[in-house]
């Protein structure tokens, strides 16, 4: 890699952090414009990478259009502003998809109904699921307007300093392959460097932000290092599975949107589960 695409890189990535930090930071508003847009991105890109060799049974128009509103569906819940559109939303999506297995001639129909599922539970359930994580650490959700976004930026901030971590100790020492068939350059010795440096990170959250113990904060961390590999991981096998390098290249340098917020995407339903455990 030349000066140049590190600068190209270095700046993409600054940009990025910064529009997340933006969406995370200005509010709920903010954050539901901000990561509706990923979201529809991200729709984008899976469709686009899983029916490249393909005729679209399915239109991705539809099914981006409908992951946008289940999102803002969430958001709509949260805030008691209409609690009927999620369950609509979401029945109705299935509904059409079942009605189109009955009346499209197609052969393929149902491989086309099974990538628009998986699509959704893929991208649109766990930012969702963000959503709702967002909103978790308020003792009164139903009071409305009880977003919080110190849980999402250190959800963030784990997967950033241990995917740095992984790659700039793995570069250095790494010896082991850690699942060389799906991903060559990983290894064991970054993935070990990233769950310590990101339990260093979760210390510092409990020093700034004690209103919980240290034991929450340092699972958080390693519930975010174990899931943000493993959804790296998986994406990588989808991929690898659709014969591309990059789910895009919306992001010079990385990738498409896809490529960013892969870790995130098993992450989150990880530490959904966790804070549900945790914190009743």
């Amino acid at each position: 890699m030349n000066i140049k695409d590190i600068f190209t890189r270095a700046g993409a990535g600054t940009i990025y952090i910064l529009v997340i930090l933006l969406g995370l930071l200005g509010g709920r508003f903010s954050f539901l414009a901000v990561f509706g847009a990923i979201l529809a991105a991200g729709l984008f890109e899976f469709y686009r990478m899983v029916e490249k060799d393909t005729s679209h049974a399915i239109s991705k128009i539809f099914n981006i259009l409908s992951g946008v509103i289940i999102f803002i569906s969430v958001f709509l819940y949260l805030e008691n502003i209409n609690t009927y559109l999620l369950p609509i939303s979401v029945l109705t999506y299935l509904l059409i998809l079942i009605a189109s297995a009955i009346f499209l001639r197609r052969d393929d129909i149902f491989h086309g109904i099974i990538y628009s599922v998986f699509g959704q539970f893929y991208i649109t359930m766990p930012l969702g699921l963000l959503m709702l994580i967002s909103y978790s650490l308020q003792p009164d959700i139903a009071a409305g307007n009880a977003y919080d976004w110190v849980p999402v930026l250190a959800l963030f901030v784990f997967l950033w300093v241990n995917d740095t971590a992984a790659y700039f100790i793995g570069s250095l020492i790494g010896k082991h392959k850690l699942i060389e068939h799906i991903s060559p350059k990983k290894s064991i010795e970054g993935f070990i460097a990233g769950i310590c440096f990101t339990m260093l990170a979760s210390l510092i959250f409990d020093w700034l932000y004690p209103g919980f113990s240290v034991i929450f904060w340092m699972g958080f961390g390693v519930i975010v290092s174990l899931f943000g590999t493993l959804g790296d991981l998986f994406e990588s096998l989808i991929k690898r599975t659709c014969k591309v390098k990059d789910a895009g290249d919306l992001i010079p340098g990385h990738g498409g949107i896809l490529d960013r917020i892969d870790s995130l995407l098993v992450a989150v339903p990880a530490v959904f589960l966790y804070f549900i455990l945790f914190l009743q």
